[in-house]
């Protein structure tokens, strides 16, 4: 497995590719989040390389002050899937930017389609914001990604200054209140799934301790 960043010419070439019409509508969704709201140059899209084959991407951006890490998306061809493939570069995206930064944390907001994956990685959840994406913050794994559960006690996010856990919890606090009729189906289903992952009331709970 090798490790490669591409640029927007470079990932357009590679996902191009794709014949899995799924795969190709999330590829382009990506390229154009990132042309709308990141840079290519200083944050190319990371690429997993096995056997000649681009078989995951991944798309991050590290904060100005250099202590967040956020996971935007990963993608996994279709054909490439469920092999383990997204679990592996996103350990090496872990494992190559930690020693080099002071990176303290990590967050994401995950669509409902990605949440099996994130939680075979021991990942919760502490809410749903306004578009239906679940959020979750914790701390940069030092060591190894098998370290991600051990990392989702609340005591983690008692790091963060009470200013951000407000604004956190602001994105969060309608809990999906608002959601249409098909959102809210597909809202109750999410949370079945997730179970013990999804810690909204919990995370609501502290919030209110600190106000």
């Amino acid at each position: 497995m090798d490790i490669k960043l591409l640029n927007k010419d470079q990932y357009l070439d590679s996902v191009t590719q794709m014949t899995h019409m799924g795969s190709l509508k999330f590829a382009k969704q990506a390229m154009d989040w990132w042309d709308t709201y990141y840079s290519w140059s200083n944050f190319p899209c990371v690429c997993l390389e096995v056997d000649g084959e681009d078989v995951c991407y991944l798309f991050y951006h590290i904060s100005k002050n250099n202590d967040y890490l956020t996971i935007h998306n990963i993608l996994t061809p279709y054909n490439f899937r469920f092999q383990g493939y997204a679990q592996s570069l996103l350990a090496k995206l872990f494992s190559t930017v930690h020693p080099n930064s002071s990176i303290q944390r990590v967050k994401m907001e995950c669509v409902s389609s990605s949440l099996s994956f994130y939680m075979k990685l021991g990942i919760d959840f502490w809410g749903v914001n306004k578009l239906g994406q679940y959020y979750t913050n914790f701390p940069m794994p030092k060591d190894d990604i098998d370290q991600i559960p051990k990392l989702m006690y609340h005591e983690t996010l008692e790091d963060l200054k009470n200013d951000e856990l407000f604004r956190i919890y602001e994105k969060l606090k309608a809990n999906g209140k608002n959601f249409d009729i098909q959102e809210t189906i597909d809202f109750n289903a999410d949370k079945k799934l997730l179970k013990q992952h999804y810690r909204f009331k919990e995370f609501e709970k502290m919030v209110y301790q600190y106000k």
